[in-house]
Order: C-alpha cells, then sequence, then structure tokens
C-alpha cells in the first residue's frame, strides 16, 4: 500500500504544476480568442475546442489545496496565476472582437450582444453553479488522489473562460450591466470551484485520519 500524502505535500505537488510562464499565457490567451469567435458565432464545436486548450483549471486547485493546507501564500499565487490568465481570456475575445469588427466580418452596427450563446454567459443561472459545482468536487478528487484528468480541466474552463470572454465583449457593445452579469458569474463559478474543492480535500484528508486511527 502506498504511504498516504498529507494535505501540504499535496499542495507542493500542485505549486509545482502551477506557473504564470509565456506558455500559460499563449493558451489562455487563444483560449479567449476562440472563445470570442464561439461566442459571436453561436458555434458550440469552436467553444468546446476552446476548452480543450485553457489550462484554467490548475490555478484554482491551487487555491483550493493552498486552503485546505493552510498554505495562504500558495493559495495566493494560484489567484494571482488565475487571475491573470482569465484576464489574457478576456483580451483574447476583445481583440477578436474588435478585428472582427475592423474588418468587416462583424459589422459595427450588429448588435453584439444578440446572440444566445453569449446570452447564457452573462445571466448567472443555477445551472452553471452547479455545473461548477461539480467541475470544483471532481478537481478536489483528482488532487487528493494526485491525478491528472484532462476532461474535468475542460468541464471547469467551460464554466469560466466563456464567461469571462462573454464580459469583455457586451463591453464593447457598451452594455455594462449585461457585462456586469458575465463578472458575477465568472465570480461565482470561480469560487464555487473553490469552495467544493477545499471541502473535498479537507474531507479526504479527514478519512485519511480515521483511516488510520482505526487501525
Amino acid at each position: 500500500m502506498s504511504p498516504r500524502v498529507s494535505l501540504t505535500e499535496k499542495c507542493e505537488n500542485k505549486y509545482e504544476q502551477v506557473a504564470l510562464d509565456t506558455s500559460y499565457l499563449v493558451l489562455m490567451t487563444m483560449s479567449g480568442v476562440l472563445a470570442g469567435v464561439a461566442l459571436l458565432t453561436n458555434s458550440i464545436p469552436i467553444l468546446i475546442g476552446a476548452m480543450v486548450i485553457a489550462p484554467a483549471l490548475t490555478p484554482l486547485e491551487l487555491v483550493s489545496a493552498g486552503i485546505a493546507a493552510n498554505r495562504l501564500k500558495r493559495a495566493g499565487f494560484g489567484v494571482l496565476v488565475a487571475f491573470v490568465g482569465l484576464l489574457a481570456a478576456t483580451a483574447g475575445a476583445v481583440v477578436t472582437t474588435v478585428t472582427l469588427n475592423m474588418t468587416g466580418v462583424l459589422p459595427p452596427a450588429e448588435n453584439l450582444v444578440d446572440k444566445p450563446l453569449l446570452e447564457e454567459r452573462i445571466t448567472a443561472g443555477w445551472y452553471s453553479v452547479v455545473a461548477a459545482a461539480a467541475a470544483g468536487i471532481a478537481a478536489g478528487i483528482t488532487t487528493d488522489k494526485e491525478r491528472q484528468d484532462t476532461l474535468v480541466g475542460v468541464v471547469a474552463a467551460l464554466a469560466l473562460v466563456p464567461a469571462a470572454a462573454a464580459g469583455g465583449i457586451t463591453l464593447l457593445s457598451r452594455a455594462p450591466v449585461k457585462a456586469s452579469g458575465g463578472l458575477l458569474l465568472l465570480v461565482l463559478n470561480a469560487g464555487m470551484v473553490v469552495i467544493t474543492g477545499t471541502v473535498t480535500l479537507w474531507l479526504g484528508a479527514r478519512g485519511d485520519r480515521k483511516a488510520d486511527t482505526s487501525k
């Protein structure tokens, strides 16, 4: 039987996977570009592609692990990396929208907000919160078991990147109220991922302690 890994060790292991480097920023920016195109063209396949390349979950996993292990500096670093990454994704979506306007692909007079797929990402709904909570639980389990699961990252990115991109696009449309809806959805989803991930890690650690004392 392999030795149990403490929360501190899990936090340090996750910390080694998180880096605010060029590859992370480029991937998050390209994810925002694809998300912007998907929201403006109502293309679900492109949106899925944007989520596949977005490394949005790992920093939030570090936040959960840092809180669970009481390593708040590590958690703070995860918050910083996640914030900068989502900002890069938003910038990618905004630049894409401006470019499409300037080149005439998307007429400037067109109502950018009048898109069904985009509307879903600027309205906070229970379905989105539930999806983010499920992603956080799954992320907590993979962190607890020291596993990597790309599909979990895709689900989490779906709760984060489109909301960030939608907020940027609606700001360009001079719709601050709707843009704030996208920001609210982003904060809610990120918060649910962190909260449920932290609770899952705590419960896993508690279960390990009970198992040890019962021997």
